[in-house]
């Protein structure tokens, strides 16, 4: 929680932070606002404010979505002009808000100039790439890990490189890419 704390404050007072609330609200749509305060002066925790509450909530009484969704806006800013790392991009994340998600990484990674390398072993999360990265300008590629099928490889280590449009038709053929 102290580092989500501490991305939260380089992001609050800048232009970013509308993309917060962006991704923030594709958890819930009652999102309003979200603070990290001090509690029992010793540590600060997030508490999140919801339209159809009086009052904040704790931000670990919003799910695993919620949490991931702001380590995932939040690790976006401190990488411009640089490189993002996800590891197991699904963690928390339920299948049928990744494409949404998806999608924002697209924009800001474009907008911030940010390559993304992301893991999974997902294939919801698999699908949701494809289909935001076919609505992307951007550029994007799939690579599998796998050993080599050859026999005279000897079990050699490979990648497979998908191209966005190559990982289309392949998503929709439902051709196994884990």
């Amino acid at each position: 929680m102290d580092i989500l704390a501490t991305l939260w404050d380089r992001a609050v007072l800048t232009s970013y932070f509308d993309n917060v609330r962006k991704f923030l609200k594709i958890i819930s749509e009652n999102f309003e606002d979200i603070a990290f305060v001090k509690v029992n002066n010793i540590e600060r925790t997030g508490m999140v404010k919801l339209a159809n509450l009086d009052g904040p909530i704790p931000l670990n009484g919003m799910g695993d979505g919620m949490l991931r969704i702001l380590q995932l806006v939040l690790g976006i800013f401190p990488a411009r002009n640089g490189f993002l790392l996800i590891d197991e991009f699904e963690n928390g994340l339920h299948f049928s808000v990744q494409k949404q998600i998806w999608k924002l990484i697209f924009e800001l990674a474009s907008d911030l100039n940010i390559q993304v390398f992301a893991t999974t072993h997902s294939w919801d999360c698999i699908e949701a790439f494809s289909i935001a990265a076919n609505q992307s300008d951007e550029e994007a590629v799939l690579f599998r890990i796998g050993k080599s099928v050859v026999p005279n490889d000897k079990g050699k280590t490979i990648a497979t490189v998908f191209d966005k449009n190559s990982l289309h038709n392949l998503t929709q053929s439902d051709v196994e890419l884990r």
